[in-house]
Parts: structure tokens; C-alpha cells; sequence
């Protein structure tokens, strides 16, 4: 069931940009041509994220050789994965993790994936491959992205950083997000942390990459704040881990 869930995540993406009349239009909310298929020079690092759920189905005599080994990978805001050589699909069924690209220690990527077995989703940038005898798939991590609490929710994707807009009234668009796997962008004046279930500490923490570090990765919805600005509504998110880990 987590597995159909992690799906119809993916695709209901599609209709977050249909809203009531009443309801601030999302530039950001729907997938279109303009996403496109690589960063232009990817100077905000917001493609290659992928959304990882271990296979944790329950099998059968009838079930494939595969079930209930390895993960599913899937790009993040976007209805198609390219799953190595073959045709892009919902999602990739991958092997194995390689955790080299992180320089942590066997011992933390052991906690990492049993984070994942418990139900954890986790949020990776990295790259789908072959695997080395070639008979399967393999995720190749770079960056690992923790997140404020460990249910799934719906919403867009986007990687959240100051841009260093200063103004005099509001609403200030002080900051950039960016839609991951994705060119689009806008300047937002707002982030609203109530729905994360985070502690204050925690949304301390987010503030402070977003004003002085990597960024933060929200997953919300556009609504109108308090000034008449465009915000983010932060339903949950992700900060990055550092690299390498101890």
C-alpha cells in the first residue's frame, strides 16, 4: 500500500496547479515542457532529487523474483523516472544504495537504510545507473535531505533559499524557491512552518539554511500571507545532512 501511495504521490502533482478560483494561482504547482530535462547550468542544484521507499510488499508464490528486496526511486515533482537504460516509468525499482558519493561510514548508511525500512521516505540527489554486472539498478547518492517528520504528504517540491531582496514594507520577496527537477522558479515573501509538526529549534535550524546555508526543501502549497504576499505553505521539510558524515 505504501508503495501505490508513494505512486499516486507522483502523479496527483499533476493537479495541484487546479485550484478553486478563490485559491492564489501556483506558478510552480503543475509539471509542463518548461520544467525541462537538465538545469540550465544548474546553478540552484535543484535537479537530480529523487524520493526513495524501501520494497516492503508483501509476497507471494505469484510475486517477482525481485518483491520485497531493494528500494523505489522516484524523481521528485515529476511523473517519469528514466530507470537506466530502459523507458522512463512511475518509478525505478533499484537494487542496491551507494552511499560512496557521501563519505560517511558503512555503520551511518546502515542507519540510513534502516530508517528506510521502518517507513522512512528520504530525500537523495544522486543518480539512477546500472549496476556494475549490469543486472539490475543502482541509486548513486550525493546528498542526503532529513526530513522535519516521517509521514508522507502531498504537495510541491521546491528548494527554498534567501536571495537577498531587502525592503522597506511589506511584502518583501526575500526569498527564491525553485521547483526541483525543474528550471521554474519565483521570489516568495514567506514560509509558513505551522503545518511541519516541527519544534521551534527545528524551525530555527530551517531558517537558518535557508538564510545561510544549502536552503531548505518545503513541500506545501502557494497561499497568500498576511501582507499580500506569495508564500509556501511548509507541510514538511528537508535539510540537508553534511557530507561527509560522522
Amino acid at each position: 500500500m505504501r508503495t501505490l501511495a508513494f505512486a499516486l504521490s507522483v502523479t496527483s502533482l499533476l493537479a495541484v496547479g487546479c485550484t478553486d478560483s478563490g485559491e492564489p494561482v501556483d506558478e510552480l504547482g503543475e509539471e509542463t515542457a518548461a520544467d525541462g530535462e537538465d538545469g540550465k547550468g544548474d546553478g540552484a542544484a535543484a535537479f537530480t532529487f529523487y524520493n526513495l521507499l524501501p520494497d516492503n510488499r508483501a509476497c507471494s508464490l505469484n510475486s517477482p523474483p525481485d518483491c520485497g528486496r531493494g528500494f523505489f526511486v522516484s524523481r521528485v515533482n515529476r511523473t517519469t523516472t528514466q530507470c537506466g537504460r530502459g523507458t522512463p516509468q512511475a518509478m525505478c525499482k533499484v537494487e542496491t544504495i551507494d552511499w560512496t558519493g557521501t563519505a560517511m561510514p558503512a555503520s551511518v548508511a546502515k542507519g540510513y537504510e534502516d530508517d528506510l525500512r521502518s517507513g522512512k521516505p528520504l530525500l537523495v540527489r544522486g543518480t539512477v545507473a546500472p549496476s556494475p554486472d549490469d543486472r539490475g539498478l543502482v541509486v548513486e547518492v550525493t546528498e542526503i535531505w532529513v526530513t522535519s517528520k516521517p509521514e508522507w504528504v502531498e504537495g510541491v517540491f521546491t528548494l527554498v533559499k534567501d536571495n537577498g531582496i531587502r525592503c522597506i514594507t511589506a511584502p518583501c520577496p526575500s526569498f527564491t524557491e525553485r521547483r526541483l527537477n525543474s528550471n521554474l522558479s519565483a521570489n516568495i515573501s514567506s514560509v509558513d512552518f505551522g503545518d511541519s509538526g516541527a519544534s521551534q529549534d527545528e524551525i530555527d535550524r530551517a531558517y537558518s539554511s535557508m538564510y545561510g546555508g544549502d536552503g531548505v526543501v518545503v513541500v506545501g502549497y502557494r497561499y497568500t500571507d498576511s501582507a499580500g504576499g506569495k508564500g509556501r505553505t511548509a507541510n514538511k521539510f528537508f535539510t540537508k545532512a553534511p557530507v561527509p558524515l560522522h
